[in-house]
């Protein structure tokens, strides 16, 4: 729903409303009961009209950025939502799948520029985690210490003002940045984390590049320069223009041969956690990005769970 649609159906359905309402008083043909339910009929269909396109925008953003790897169309995309978001909620969301498309993209300082832009207020917390750890792995990749440990901390103080339901979403998080920033100091913790929460990829190749970079940082902490050429050699070779290629470029020795490793239709076999299993962290930002575009203030989340 664009801008003026979003007004047009506003104007109207307060106009019907109105009119219902000094029908009512003047012509008595309809009481109070009715008039409700036609306003809750009214509001349900408001509701679909915006919930509707918002799903679709998700899933053709996620199929471009997680499947597809076209992170310029995924930019695209995103900025065309903001032109014509019909809410500063709405505009905010879209920002932050903007701000995700640019670092995907390797372009760190607009991804950081997007997310500063945004208007938290607007968003529910769980999505300020989102957020800033974004912003921790721009800077992480830009080289600045010292901004990526404010974003770190940024998250560690908004936790308590997050839902339960996405707490174990905000450790996640804190955990993967902690080892990653401690990754000299400590690389067999790093590597434990990152296989806990990045290893299953359930059929994201984005998901499985991310796993593949992370884990060559490991091996170069190590020093096993063959085994970081293996896993950034898996990145080089299917990553396309995702910022895990990039980044790989860099580090990469040329100890293999590249083209030994594209992946094959079994490296995407579908890897099932247990019930008792914890989330991995990718799971848990899908679930947090798929919340209702109606309730994106604490107050509604509080409210909604409290019924």
């Amino acid at each position: 729903m664009k801008k003026k649609e979003f007004y047009s159906t506003i104007i109207v359905f307060a106009l019907v409303a109105t009119a219902l309402i000094v029908t009512n008083y003047i012509m008595k043909y309809m009481d109070w009961l009715l008039l409700f339910a036609i306003v809750l009929i009214g509001y349900m269909y408001f509701r679909y009209r915006l919930t509707t396109p918002m799903q679709k925008f998700s899933n053709k953003f996620n199929m471009l950025m997680d499947y597809d790897l076209d992170m310029e169309a995924a930019i695209q995309l995103a900025q065309e939502h903001i032109d014509n978001a019909p809410t500063r909620s709405m505009k905010a969301l879209f920002q932050v799948h903007l701000g995700m498309a640019y670092y995907n993209n390797g372009e760190y300082e607009r991804a950081i520029q997007t997310f500063d832009e945004i208007e938290l207020n607007k968003l529910n917390t769980v999505y300020h985690v989102l957020i800033f750890a974004h912003q921790a792995y721009s800077h992480y990749e830009l080289g600045n210490q010292d901004k990526f440990d404010l974003a770190l901390e940024r998250i560690k103080n908004i936790k308590p003002q997050i839902h339960r339901k996405f707490v174990g979403y905000a450790n996640s998080y804190e955990r993967l940045l902690t080892v990653i920033k401690n990754i000299e100091d400590d690389p067999e913790d790093y590597k434990a984390v990152i296989e806990a929460n990045l290893s299953q990829h359930h059929g994201f190749i984005s998901q499985k590049l991310v796993y593949h970079y992370r884990m060559a940082h490991y091996y170069k902490v190590v020093n096993e320069t063959e085994k970081m050429d293996i896993e950034l050699a898996k990145v080089l070779a299917n990553g396309k223009g995702h910022f895990t290629a990039k980044e790989a470029e860099k580090m990469f020795q040329n100890s293999v041969k590249v083209e030994d490793y594209v992946f094959t239709e079994d490296d995407f076999e579908m890897e099932v956690p247990s019930d008792d299993e914890e989330m991995p962290v990718q799971d848990q930002i899908e679930d947090a990005k798929e919340m209702d575009v109606f309730d994106v203030t604490p107050d509604n989340i509080e409210n909604k769970d409290n019924k």
